[in-house]
Formats: structure tokens, sequence, C-alpha cells
């Protein structure tokens, strides 16, 4: 069920609240050895046991793929978290039942993770440690950005367009998918963060594309979630909205987990960036068109022009969408 009302945050700079967020981290989440337990992809919860993982030294294995039902008009990119496969949220595909989507569930390959004691399990990057001096695997975080910008790639080649594809995750795979939706060079219909993060927060900044701006977010995260807390998720998302971009923030009474209601939530935004009928082209001159048309066509497309006072600026935020 949602919460009533959000949490309440000290009124401090959103640097200073995402150290502190950090240091809870700390406390809460000590260097054990993990592993994320498949269980129904409704109730799926990171659980804690000690012991190495029998999965080691495993190359990434092929995305699974479901695909569309009917006519395939649009493709969501879904990357699941530390020590889970793609697998292991496939099933999502068929309760969300959205026909005319493809989805797509990549597969981590498998890495030692430093905080784990270097214990192996499949992982998008590498976690160092969970403390205010350490360092983020900006290589292994920027490999797994390419990795996603490679299958946004092969979509838009197959004749499914940038703004008709939305990529997300859970917890470090919702950081990944951040990050990329963020640098890409095209705006994507979506990105969706669920009980996830922003990683290489200091990074961002100069790898930030307009294009990136110009995504919109949808941000879920558990209140009572204690391997990435609350107050982690709502920074986050305080600093991504910092950059200009539009993020739809929904907290929930859950652990590090899924909801009914959040995925409810998560189809709801599903539907409304990438409805079942796609946007009528754009047409090639802009500045033909009237200013409510101009809206028309950013409104389609779920894009913001509150910010437009002038026909111009109708003309340059449609352009970005070409």
């Amino acid at each position: 069920k949602k919460s009533a009302a959000r949490l309440p945050v000290p009124n401090t700079s959103p640097r200073l609240r995402l150290w502190a967020a950090l240091f809870i981290i700390v406390v809460l989440a000590p260097p054990v050895s993990c592993s994320y337990v498949p269980q129904t992809h409704d109730s799926r919860v990171l659980r804690l046991k000690g012991g190495r993982d029998v999965r080691h030294n495993m190359a990434a294995a092929s995305p699974v793929v479901v695909p569309a039902k009917s006519s395939h008009s649009a493709t969501v990119i879904w990357l699941h978290g530390l020590g889970d496969s793609g697998s292991g949220w496939a099933p999502i595909a068929q309760q969300l039942s959205l026909p005319h989507v493809k989805w797509i569930f990549p597969n981590a390959g498998s890495r030692p993770v430093t905080i784990n004691g270097g214990t192996a399990m499949p992982a998008w990057a590498d976690i160092i440690a969970l403390s205010l001096e350490a360092p983020e695997d900006e290589e292994g975080t920027l490999a797994t950005k390419n990795l996603i910008h490679s299958l946004i790639a092969d979509e838009v080649k197959a004749g499914v367009p940038a703004n008709r594809i939305v990529i997300g995750g859970f917890s470090q795979g919702a950081a990944m998918s951040c990050v990329a939706a963020l640098t890409h060079d095209q705006p994507l219909a979506g990105c969706f963060i669920l009980s996830g993060y922003l990683t290489l927060r200091n990074k961002i900044p100069n790898l930030l594309t307009d294009a990136g701006r110009a995504t919109p977010f949808f941000q879920a995260h558990g209140s009572q979630d204690m391997v990435v807390p609350f107050m982690f998720g709502q920074i986050s998302s305080q600093l991504i909205s910092s950059f200009g971009v539009k993020v739809d923030f929904h907290n929930y009474v859950m652990g590090h987990a899924s909801c009914e209601q959040e995925l409810a939530d998560l189809k709801t935004f599903f539907s409304k960036v990438i409805p079942a009928a796609a946007p009528a082209p754009i047409p090639s001159d802009l500045n033909a068109l009237s200013a409510k048309e101009l809206k028309e066509i950013l409104k389609a497309r779920s894009v913001d022009f509150s910010d437009c006072y002038e026909k111009c600026d109708l003309v340059n935020k449609v352009q970005q969408l070409v």
C-alpha cells in the first residue's frame, strides 16, 4: 500500500543529506555476503546470508526477451539487481500486460564484489564500500551504461524510435539505468528507478546531455527499506530533479522490495509515456506549425512544456525530439 504521507527530510542542502544517507547505509548495511534470492516478482527481497555464492566466473548470458503480443511499437529494457538475473524479473511482462511492448531483461556477468569479501555474483559494477571515502566503480558503471546504450541502438535499428523506449530496473539495475538515461544522446520515452539510487553523482553533471534532461523519470522507494534507505532514494530524486529532469517520485510502506501498488503505478507511467498508439510523426517544418499544434506534439509524448513562454521555445523543445 502507498503510504499516506511523505517522510520528513531535514532542511539541509541535497549534498549534505546525501552524505547523511550514505552514513545511514554504512550503519544499517555492514559488509556481508549477499545474494538476491528469487521469489515471486511482486514480493522480492534482497536477503543477506553468509558463505560464498556458488555462481562465479560466469560470463553474462544473453538477455531474456519477451516479444510483444501484438504490433510491436515500444520496448522496455529492465535491469535486475545485485545477485539476480534477467529471468528473475521476466514474469513482470505478463503481469503488466502491455501487448504492444517488447521486454528485454539483460543479465549481468558474474564478478567479485568487494564489499562482499570478493564473493563473485551477478553485478553490473563493483561495490567497493559503503563509506564516505569509498570510490565508486566508474569503469564498471560506464561499461554497463554503454551496454544499455547498445541495446537501445539495436532497438532503434530495428525500427523502434528512442522516444518509444523505456529503461530502468531494480536497486543496482536502477542505478545503472539512471546513468544511461541521463547520458543518452536522444530523449527516451522514460526511465524508472525502483528502490534505486543515483550513482556517479559527482560525474553526472559533466556527462549529462540535453536529451537526458528531457527524459521523464518514475522513481519508487519503500519507506522501510533497510538496504537502500528511503532517505537515499529521496535525496537521489532531488539531485536528479536539480538537473532539470522531471521526476515522478512515489513512496510505499515496504522494505527493499516491490509491491502491487508500485507495479500498478509503474504501469500507469508506461501507459502514459509509451501508449499503445504511437504519436503521429513530427512534421519537418516546425516553424509552420501553430503554438497549439506544437503543444499537442509535446503533450502526445508526455513532454512538459510549462517552461515554454514563446513559440520559439516550443519549436526548440520539439526539435529535441526529432
